[in-house]
C-alpha cells in the first residue's frame, strides 16, 4: 500500500479526525435537541465558533512560532471597554477608537515578543505579566469604562439573524471566513508566513537561512494581539457592556481550539485547522449545554478528555523539526 494512503500521513494532510468529530458533536446535538430545526442549530454554532476562532487567530500564530500569548485575554478586553466606553459614553469616531485599540495591541504584543526573544524569556511568564499590566492600567485608572456600549451597526454585525447580502448568513461569521481565507494566504504564500514556519521550526537553522527571527517574534506576537484586540472589538457589538472578564471566556478555549486544530501538537499547523477546532469546541459547549451538564468540574472533564484524544492522536507523529 502507498505509504500516502495510511491514516497518519493523510490526517497530515487533511484534517480527518476533525471534521470526523466535529460531523459526530453536530448529529448528536441535532438528535438529543429535536425541538431545533438545522437552521435554528447551525447559526448560533456559527456565531459563538466565528467569535472564538478570531481570538485563536494569534494564538494560532504564536504557537507556530514557537511561543505562548496567554496576554489574549487582556487584548480582548482592551477592545471590548475601549470601543463601549469611548464610542458609547464619549461619543467617539468608531474608527479613532478602534484606532487607538490597534496601536495599544500591537504596541503590547511587539514589546512582548520582542523582550521574549532578546533575553530568551519564557513566554508563559511575560504574557501573564503583560495581561495583568494591560487590564490593570485600564480598569485601575478609569472605572468608568465598564459602562457604555458598541455602536448599533455593530451590535447588528454581531447578531445570529441578521444577513450578509441577502443571505442568510451573519455578517460576523462572513468576515470570520474573509479573515481565515486572509490569513491562510499569508501563512502560505507570502515570505513572512514562510519565515514564521522556518522560524518555529528550527530557529538556528532559520538565522543560518538569514531569517531574522527576532523580528519574526516581534511580529507575530504584534499580530496575535491585534487579532485578539480585534475580537474584543467585535464583542463589543455582541455584548451589552464593557466586562472584564470577557477575555477569559475566550483565553483556555482559544488555546483549545488550537490543540484540536492540530497545530500545537505536531500537526501540518496552519489556522484553517484552528477554525474546525474552534467549530469543535463550540459544538461540544452546545452538547453540553443540550445534555444539561451544569456541573463546571464534569464540564473540565469533558474538555480535558477531548484535548487528549487529540494530544494522543497527534503525540505519535515527530515534531516538524524533528522531521526536517
Amino acid at each position: 500500500m502507498n505509504r500516502l494512503t495510511t491514516l497518519p500521513h493523510l490526517q497530515r494532510r487533511y484534517p480527518l479526525l476533525q471534521l470526523a468529530v466535529l460531523v459526530l458533536l453536530v448529529l448528536e446535538i441535532g438528535q438529543r435537541d429535536a425541538d431545533f430545526s438545522w437552521a435554528d442549530l447551525f447559526a448560533p454554532i456559527l456565531l459563538q465558533a466565528s467569535f472564538l476562532g478570531i481570538a485563536a487567530a494569534g494564538q494560532t500564530l504564536v504557537v507556530l512560532v514557537g511561543g505562548l500569548d496567554f496576554a489574549i485575554a487582556a487584548y480582548i478586553v482592551a477592545g471590548d471597554l475601549l470601543i463601549t466606553h469611548l464610542v458609547g459614553n464619549e461619543h467617539w469616531n468608531f474608527a479613532a477608537a478602534a484606532a487607538l485599540v490597534a496601536a495599544i495591541c500591537l504596541a503590547g504584543g511587539g514589546f512582548t515578543g520582542w523582550v521574549c526573544h532578546r533575553f530568551q524569556l519564557e513566554p508563559l511568564v511575560i504574557t501573564l505579566a503583560m495581561s495583568s499590566i494591560v487590564v490593570g492600567a485600564l480598569v485601575g485608572t478609569n472605572t468608568t469604562l465598564l459602562n457604555g456600549s458598541g455602536p448599533g451597526w455593530l451590535q447588528t454585525f454581531s447578531q445570529a439573524n441578521a444577513k450578509t447580502f441577502g443571505l442568510p448568513v451573519p455578517p460576523i461569521v462572513a468576515f470570520w471566513v474573509v479573515l481565515a481565507a486572509v490569513i491562510s494566504i499569508v501563512l502560505l504564500r507570502t515570505p513572512w508566513g514562510r519565515a514564521l514556519y522556518l522560524a518555529g521550526s528550527g530557529p538556528r537553522a532559520a538565522e543560518l537561512a538569514g531569517v531574522r527571527t527576532r523580528r519574526v517574534w516581534t511580529g507575530t506576537y504584534a499580530a496575535s494581539a491585534l487579532l485578539a484586540g480585534l475580537a474584543g472589538v467585535l464583542l463589543a457589538g455582541y455584548s451589552t457592556g464593557g466586562d472584564t472578564n470577557v477575555g477569559n471566556t475566550y483565553l483556555f478555549p482559544g488555546l483549545a481550539a488550537v490543540i484540536v486544530g492540530g497545530t500545537m501538537m505536531g500537526g501540518r499547523g496552519d489556522y484553517l485547522r484552528t477554525c474546525l477546532g474552534a467549530l469543535i469546541v463550540t459544538a461540544l459547549n452546545f452538547l453540553i449545554s443540550v445534555l444539561d451538564i451544569t456541573s463546571a468540574g464534569a464540564q473540565s472533564i469533558v474538555f480535558g478528555a477531548l484535548i487528549l484524544l487529540f494530544v494522543a492522536f497527534y503525540g505519535r507523529e515527530r515534531r516538524l523539526r524533528d522531521r526536517v
